[in-house]
């Protein structure tokens, strides 16, 4: 047996083969029958149908002939000779006879094939994919008619192939398509995108029910299906952009049409809508018949939009108009990425420039080292600062900028930092005048100290001094007196006494204004506001009797002062002692003295009378000053007030009056309750 001959484009025709899925068993009543009509033509007792693989012969289709197996090396076959014909058929006599099947095993083996006619199966390509053949277990010859018939028969068994490949193609193919079909329901369905179709020529569109769900229409809204009825709830700002998208589609300046636009809904608001279309179907003369298209609501898409619009003209706003300067830089080599121009002006780089630098390049070398500690913490923990340091300017000068920044990542993953930085030169100028102002008044503080102190030693040494010397006077004139009587009655003796009884009046006076100015806070105490009230009210009692005068009170035992407890008792002694000395002669008098906390936490004593009250238009300017006298009064001496006011300040709090005339007078005065 010698090999078997390979038609020359064997390669491609193996190929064609596989086309008709070879290895796979069919049972063909069609193909049978064939068989079964080539053998009864041939008058031989079996008959097979193959196809003939590379290196494998495959029986599609076997009469008279029980097979276990259906496939068989190629080598061996009688049909691979058949396939290589150049006359379109083969003949095998006496298979014995022949050399090229003298020693094959099925004409040596147990039931010997001898007598074998075949004609090639060619597919509509012109390829030989296999062969009808006819066998016999006898030697045996075959007439042309014979040969012809058979022939013919091949050509019916070829197209029972065809079909047979392309019903299951088709089959295939249908079941492909209703799995798209599904996939495609599920993906609309799922997507909540509704569908629509257009009949351009009839001017009718059709939507599917997921558009209803989506406008809140239902289809008895638009019995007509009309294109223009649908046009009617299309927001009339949007209306000619989409009829110019659907038009550049149309004529074929856009493979399909896309468009956003806005529809009324039911409920009367609008929402937005993404359409696509393509046009599936044109005329002879090429205008479009049919578009098939989709629609889908964008709605929360579009305020997600505005919104992240609206936030990046914000940032974009804020990185632009930002009173410190915003930068990116490379983690890696420290470029800048992207700069505002806060962080350039003061630099004396144009933008351009300044971007082509790093933020090395822009640090001293003294700062190089802390940096490299900065960007390992900023590595650990994500950011980095406040941080003082210096940059340099495009003359070479520095100027000092605080920083601080947090590490990021860019859309590709590389690492970046976005940086603050703020020129504090202005600040730092500050703090040095900040700092020479404050040695200045620190000095000023301490001239002021001694100055203080001297006069304190001064005002003690005048007031005892003066004070002696009055005295002094005071007694001579005593003895004067005493030694000669006469000189009583003489009227310049009478002006010298008087003379000495106002001077150590006045240094009287004189004397509780230095202690009030020369008493520290050191001195100050919680003082009971009740006990100090009732033990003035006891010490006055002679003269609230004599003056027919009733004095109020209404203090709680738990209102306390800080500070000096003699102010606090000449204080109220003053006040008291005024309301009894200028009390009314028309109506019975009054004082009524309250005491309580207010919202800022301080005492507020009210001491009120219904005396002849003061003019306030005329003296409210010198209520407070020494020596000024409202009232002609035998004890007025103009140093009251003067004295009340300045140990009321002297303790941290402070007096005002309301008066009228003929009606009485109040004053307000708030003390601390706790030390402050």
């Amino acid at each position: 047996m010698k090999n078997f001959p390979t038609p020359k484009n064997d390669q491609r025709r193996n190929l064609e083969v596989e086309k008709y899925k070879p290895q796979l068993r069919i049972d063909d009543e069609d193909l049978d029958f064939l068989s079964a009509m080539a053998a009864e033509i041939c008058g031989t007792p079996s008959a097979l149908i193959t196809l003939i693989g590379e290196n494998t012969q495959y029986i599609k289709s076997a009469y008279g002939m029980d097979l276990e197996t259906r496939e068989f090396p190629r080598e061996f076959t009688f049909c691979a000779h058949t396939i290589s014909s150049s006359e379109g058929f083969m003949v095998v006599e006496d298979a014995r006879e022949d050399e090229r099947f003298s020693n094959n095993p099925f004409v040596t083996g147990e039931n010997p094939l001898l007598s074998y006619a075949g004609v090639p199966l060619s597919n509509s390509a012109g390829y030989a994919i296999g062969s009808l053949c006819t066998i016999d277990f006898e030697p045996k010859s075959f007439s042309e008619e014979q040969i012809d018939k058979l022939k013919k028969v091949a050509k019916q068994v070829m197209k029972s192939i065809e079909l047979s490949r392309k019903t299951k193609e088709l089959k295939h193919l249908n079941e492909n398509l209703l799995e798209e079909q599904t996939r495609y329901n599920f993906i609309i369905e799922g997507t909540e995108t509704a569908t629509f179709n257009w009949d351009i020529l009839n001017d009718q569109m059709t939507f599917s029910d997921v558009w209803y769900q989506i406008s809140g229409y239902s289809r008895r809204d638009f019995p007509n299906k009309m294109v223009d009825s649908w046009r009617t709830i299309v927001h009339p700002d949007d209306l000619y952009a989409l009829q110019q998208q659907v038009q550049l589609h149309f004529d074929g300046k856009k493979k399909k049409f896309s468009s956003e636009f806005r529809i009324k809904h039911k409920n009367g608001e609008f929402l937005w809508i993404s359409s696509q279309g393509k046009i599936f179907e044109r005329d002879a003369s090429g205008r479009p018949t049919k578009m098939y298209g989709l629609h889908r609501d964008i709605t929360e898409k579009k305020k997600v939009d505005v919104e992240v619009q609206l936030r990046e003209k914000l940032l974009e706003t804020l990185y632009d108009l930002s009173p410190i300067g915003i930068a990116l830089n490379d983690y890696e080599t420290g470029a800048f990425i992207e700069v505002n121009k806060k962080i350039v002006e003061p630099t004396g780089y144009s933008q351009e420039e300044f971007l082509n630098l790093t933020y090395f390049q822009l640090t001293p070398e003294k700062y190089l080292e802390t940096e490299k500690e900065l960007l390992k913490g900023l590595d650990a923990t994500g950011s980095y600062g406040p941080y003082e340091k210096e940059y340099i300017r495009k003359d070479g000068t520095r100027y000092p900028v605080l920083l601080r920044g947090v590490l990021a990542r860019d859309p590709n993953g590389r690492k970046v930092i976005w940086s603050f930085i703020e020129d504090i030169s202005e600040q730092k100028r500050n703090e040095k005048l900040q700092e020479r102002n404050l040695k200045k008044i620190e000095k000023l503080l301490a001239i002021t100290e001694k100055q203080n102190d001297r006069l304190k030693n001064f005002a003690h040494i005048v007031s005892h001094n003066l004070r002696s010397h009055s005295s002094g006077i005071s007694l001579l004139l005593d003895f004067l007196s005493e030694s000669n009587p006469e000189i009583k009655i003489e009227e310049p003796f009478k002006h010298l006494k008087t003379a000495s009884g106002n001077l150590e009046s006045t240094i009287h006076d004189l004397n509780d204004i230095v202690k009030v100015n020369v008493s520290g806070q050191e001195d100050f105490q919680v003082v009971q506001l009740k006990s100090a009230v009732d033990k003035i009210i006891e010490s006055v009692e002679p003269l609230t009797k004599a003056g027919k005068v009733e004095i109020l009170v209404d203090v709680e035992d738990t209102v306390r002062v800080f500070g000096l407890r003699a102010y606090v008792e000449s204080i109220l002694l003053n006040m008291v002692t005024n309301g009894i000395k200028y009390a009314s002669p028309n109506r019975d008098s009054m004082i009524r003295i309250t005491a309580k906390q207010d919202i800022n936490k301080e005492i507020r004593i009210e001491i009120e009378d219904n005396g002849i009250g003061i003019d306030l238009d005329t003296h409210r300017k010198d209520l407070f000053k020494m020596y000024k006298i409202f009232h002609k009064h035998e004890d007025a001496r103009g140093v009251g007030l003067f004295l009340v006011k300045n140990q009321i300040e002297s303790m941290n709090g402070s007096i005002d009056i309301e008066s009228t005339v003929d009606v009485g007078t109040k004053f307000i005065i708030k003390l601390p309750n706790e030390q402050n």
